[in-house]
């Protein structure tokens, strides 16, 4: 009886000892991630700031609309053939500047191209300042899109092409963002100008109550991996909601059964024209481990997930950060 009462005292320090070595590991690892996600978001919030001062700057703009209107530069635009109302020559600190032929009231929306002329100037100090930010742009309900920096318009956008019907403009109308806040795009889409797949962050433009249009900023994925994943010597993977990769390095995503990469780096493979982002879902992995791991993650909520994959014993940490509906996973083995 004696000899079984101090088994089971050593027992219990043994394994006390285990799970609060566990514990410390697990902690250490999370506040790894933490200050990953902290890194990533400093970089982020002053986007923030900086799309609800240009909403601001721009409603005041509606305000002056006679003057601005009379002062604008006409020459710069044309009308062509086709009826399409745009910039003549593409220079590189004005925006490219179109009227959609979808525009209802063409007067209106020219007078528009016009007032808005003075966000050139912040759109440019915005994407100097900001080096992460691929181009900064107003798209109104009127059917005006302006943006910086510019690009090659007649051979990227077709003349009819509805601008509201983007979610980079829908999302920030009345309707999907009533509270009239900058608002976070985190599921990737592609870029109608050519930029490929980016993130964004928009901010609905109101004069006197009165929904005018959409500022947006957005983000390459090629960029985003390049400013904050690259600078850790860690098996990353940043994953939607939907469980499709937005970034990660090339060794985790590899690691995590992915269709082959393009020239074996990723940044290569989202950049190619026949990049489908339902491809790098960790839900259609071959892998049984990866998929139930995504399971665990982001529907049964867990953060610690232990597998074994093609003979490698994997223990697999996740943190879901605060500023876009995105979760970062660290992979160890």
């Amino acid at each position: 009886m004696k000899y079984s009462f101090f088994l089971l005292i050593v027992l219990l320090i043994i394994s006390f000892g285990c799970n609060s070595e566990g514990r410390f590991d697990n902690d250490a690892e999370f506040e790894l991630l933490d200050s990953i996600i902290k890194t990533v978001e400093v970089e982020l919030i002053p986007l923030q700031n900086e799309i609800e001062r240009l909403a601001v700057f721009s409603s005041q703009l509606y305000a002056s609309e006679d003057s601005l209107v009379s002062k604008a530069n006409k020459e710069k635009f044309i009308s062509d053939k086709a009826g399409w109302f745009r910039t003549a020559n593409e220079t590189r600190d004005e925006s490219t500047v179109f009227v959609s032929l979808m525009a209802s009231d063409w007067d209106t929306s020219i007078n528009e191209v016009y007032l808005t002329e003075p966000l050139d100037r912040e759109f440019k100090r915005i994407v100097e300042k900001h080096p992460m930010v691929a181009q900064v742009y107003y798209n109104s309900r009127n059917q005006l899109s302006r943006l910086f920096p510019p690009y090659d318009l007649v051979n990227t956008i077709a003349p009819d092409i509805d601008v509201t019907a983007f979610n980079f403009f829908y999302l920030g109308n009345e309707a999907n963002n009533p509270m009239k806040k900058h608002l976070w795009i985190d599921e990737i889409y592609i870029d109608p100008a050519g930029r490929g797949w980016i993130m964004s962050i928009i901010h609905p433009v109101y004069y006197e109550s009165d929904f005018k249009g959409v500022l947006g900023m957005d983000i390459t994925l090629s960029d985003l991996m390049r400013y904050f994943l690259a600078k850790f010597e860690q098996n990353l993977v940043i994953i939607d909601k939907n469980g499709t990769i937005v970034a990660g390095s090339n060794s985790a995503i590899e690691a995590l059964s992915m269709p082959p990469l393009k020239n074996h780096t990723y940044v290569q493979t989202i950049l190619a024209d026949n990049f489908r982002k339902e491809d790098f879902n960790l839900f259609r992995s071959k892998s049984k481990e990866v998929r139930q791991m995504a399971a665990k993650f982001l529907l049964e909520k867990e953060n610690v997930f232990v597998f074994q994959l093609e003979g490698y014993a994997y223990r697999a940490y996740c943190r879901k950060m605060d500023l876009v509906n995105w979760y970062l996973l660290n992979l160890q083995h």
